[in-house]
């Protein structure tokens, strides 16, 4: 991360430290052991002879273990008389998380003369609600969460140390910091150890730090090395599940697919419904409706289990009243759910909250999306009330003035201003910087509604259901003339970024008509004027397409939504251009995300970077944007978007066929594909680029699908 953040997660328990390992205490950067939305270790800190160490390397490849390689600075002992040169004790400190946070410590003095020392382990739990954490608490109920519930005094014990709070929800939530052996010393909550050490031998402190919620104080055994191995054959099993892709560039194989791979990894998921990815770390990992889904979409060529999983989350947790205080309504998907203190108290609305409007059709168009690549007819029956829920909340719920438009307008007290995905609180604006006023109707949810409405059409007419697929049809060709009446602005010959409450246009140029292209509502020759600008110099930054032009009187290139990349947003985009056969737009995107990714340290795709032009002069790298999540869900899918763009995956297998039509794209020259789930079996090819038209071969394949090496028809 850009402030030295290391982040190490398995299923909801998450470790957050700086790059030592540590959490100092009084952090304000969301440091800390979390569990279900609370702080279960707020301080843990490492220290030789009262010294902090000092670090030579780390490494968190997997995301779920970690090593931090140090040595000692130079020690003092017998009041000053002896000294120990830097560098003659190597401490290795490797943790991972499962059911808690485990961690060895272990010191090897590399010297030729005995030394005594001590550890020190400096911890602490504030128990602290994620809300309050962030600092958003006070902003919202004027006063601070850390005064709700109370902290018990620390047990000490030969066995480490227990800290426990008695929430107001009533709740007892617990930490067991528990240690191999018991400490020489303690004082508050300092556990001390003293060694002496003769040349090469090597001591080790096994640490395990166990978060608890309820009264049960089962004593936890250390099975480290069981454990591990565990987590590990774990992580083969989601690596043999998802499609093997291999390249010939290894900045993209075995750096940024195999990166947004295991970041993937650690934000999916287990629940009875099935896989489901969280939206980012450290901030936002809970289910979230927008997030979740595209996501899942992204996901459907690696791993469609994730986007069978969160339809069927997100259909078992729809709304099912209407309750203004959390925004619910029948037949709507959530936006976000919350499992901490204030939570359970409800001085929050995220119980579930539902304040999106655009998680509801995109939940649509992610069944559609599924369908197409499973065809799922059993999955499609099963999902059927919470989509015709959904469908009835577009209509009824969701065009809150009957014009045909689906608008969003804030209601609940805690809730969400700007309800897009663009939701923060400046990102709607008119040119003078008032905030537009609501109910605002967003550009690309038209486009969701169209997509969702035309997708479910076509699969309904296959399946027989041709009252309901020609109603949903009508629907979105009415829609869509709508839409290009109302949206197009004739002065910027672009679309608008939403209409206001009186149905004015705001006329800020963005990247969210880029979502219509993916959505297919878009004519086809505004279509082409849209591509234009999207790739002119005001909107593509040369590593990405800009949440906002630069001409704009609100334009920063360090702005949350108002002239950031989002590599997201770009595989949208790209998937949009590619579907309006604009290949060479869609190629430039692909080609300036990718070396981005490829610029980010770890070669992850964050949340998002800074807009700033790209300087070919001086070989400049994208700018890091300060405060992001990272790893972030859509942000990692977003590596197999543009993949499955490039490689130009459509598949219809409803229809019983899919299409494969290669453009060249980051300097590769041969892609292989094994084992990608596609209607009732799995397909593997290869494609190689040999400068001119790619060539492909397939090399298995369902019987019942027939493979087309050509653009699918263009349907608009």
């Amino acid at each position: 991360m850009p402030d030295g953040r290391v982040v190490l997660k398995e299923n909801r328990i998450m470790m957050v430290s700086d790059e030592m390992g540590d959490i100092p205490a009084g952090n304000t950067r969301g440091l800390g052991l979390y569990f279900s939305d609370t702080r279960f270790l707020s301080t843990y800190e490492f220290r030789l002879n009262g010294l902090q160490p000092i670090l030579l390397s780390s490494s968190v490849d997997e995301s779920y273990v970690a090593t931090f390689q140090m040595v000692n600075p130079v020690l003092l002992l017998d009041e000053g008389k002896r000294r120990i040169p830097q560098q003659s004790l190597s401490i290795r400190r490797t943790r991972f998380i499962h059911g808690g946070l485990h961690e060895r410590i272990g010191i090897q003095n590399c010297g030729s003369e005995p030394v005594d020392i001590q550890c020190s382990l400096c911890v602490d739990a504030d128990f602290l609600d994620m809300f309050d954490v962030r600092g958003t608490v006070g902003a919202l109920h004027g006063h601070q969460a850390r005064t709700l519930g109370k902290v018990r005094k620390p047990v000490l014990s030969d066995a480490g140390i227990v800290f426990g709070y008695d929430g107001l929800d009533g709740v007892f939530r617990q930490t067991q910091v528990l240690m191999d052996r018991a400490p020489a010393g303690s004082d508050a909550n300092t556990l001390t150890y003293s060694y002496r050490l003769e040349p090469k031998q090597t001591v080790r402190l096994v640490i395990d730090v166990i978060p608890g919620i309820g009264d049960d104080d089962t004593a936890f055994a250390s099975l480290q090395d069981d454990a591990l191995e565990a987590l590990q054959a774990s992580y083969r099993h989601w690596q043999e599940s998802t499609t093997v892709i291999k390249t010939d560039n290894a900045f993209l194989d075995r750096g940024l697919l195999r990166r947004s791979q295991m970041d993937l990894r650690i934000l999916v998921e287990e629940f009875e419904t099935g896989l489901l990815p969280m939206a980012g770390i450290p901030w936002y990992s809970v289910p979230f409706g927008r997030d979740s889904l595209i996501t899942s979409i992204q996901m459907l060529m690696v791993n469609p289990e994730i986007a069978r999983g969160t339809l069927r989350y997100l259909a078992q947790h729809r709304g099912r009243k209407v309750d203004t205080e959390r925004e619910e309504e029948p037949g709507k998907i959530l936006h976000e759910l919350r499992y901490g203190e204030l939570a359970n108290l409800k001085l929050i609305p995220h119980t579930p909250y539902y304040g999106t409007v655009d998680a509801t059709p995109l939940f649509l168009v992610c069944l559609v999306e599924t369908m197409d690549w499973l065809n799922d007819t059993d999955l499609f029956v099963e999902l059927l009330p919470a989509t015709l829920a959904a469908l009835n909340w577009i209509d009824e719920f969701g065009d809150l003035d009957g014009d045909g438009f689906v608008e969003y307008a804030e209601r609940a007290r805690g809730g969400v201003r700007n309800q897009g995905w663009k939701d923060s609180s400046d990102s709607l604006l008119y040119p003078d910087g008032r905030p537009a006023e609501l109910p605002a109707a967003l550009v690309e949810v038209q486009g969701y509604v169209y997509q969702a409405k035309v997708g479910l059409s076509r699969i309904l007419e296959r399946m027989g259901q041709l009252p309901m697929a020609e109603r949903l049809a009508r629907e979105a060709d009415k829609l869509r003339r709508k839409f290009e009446l109302k949206f197009w602005l004739d002065e910027e010959q672009f679309y608008a970024q939403a209409l206001d409450r009186v149905k004015a246009p705001i006329p800020s140029v963005t990247s969210n008509p880029a979502h219509c292209l993916w959505a297919g509502i878009c004519d086809p020759e505004r279509a082409e004027i849209l591509r234009d600008r999207l790739l002119g110099p005001d909107m593509f930054s040369g590593w990405g397409i800009r949440t906002l032009s630069s001409r704009s009187p609100h334009y920063n290139p360090m702005s949350y939504h108002n002239g950031t990349v989002w590599p997201h947003d770009n595989s949208i985009a790209v998937a949009g251009l590619r579907r309006y056969r604009h290949t060479e737009a869609a190629s430039q995107v692909i080609d300036g995300i990718m070396e981005a990714g490829f610029r980010m340290p770890n070669y992850r795709l964050p949340e998002l970077f800074c807009g700033f032009r790209r300087d070919q002069r001086f070989n400049n790298g994208p700018a890091e944007y300060l405060v992001s999540c990272n790893p972030q869900a859509w942000g990692a899918g977003a590596a197999f978007q543009l993949l499955q763009t490039a490689l130009g995956i459509v598949p219809d297998t409803t229809a019983g066929r899919v299409y494969i039509n290669p453009v060249p794209f980051g300097q590769v020259k041969n892609v292989e594909v094994r084992g990608m789930r596609v209607g009732t079996g799995r397909l593997s090819f290869n494609v190689s680029y040999n400068g001119g038209r790619p060539h492909v071969e397939v090399v298995e394949k369902p019987d019942d699908l027939a493979v087309v090496l050509d653009e699918p028809p263009l349907i608009t």
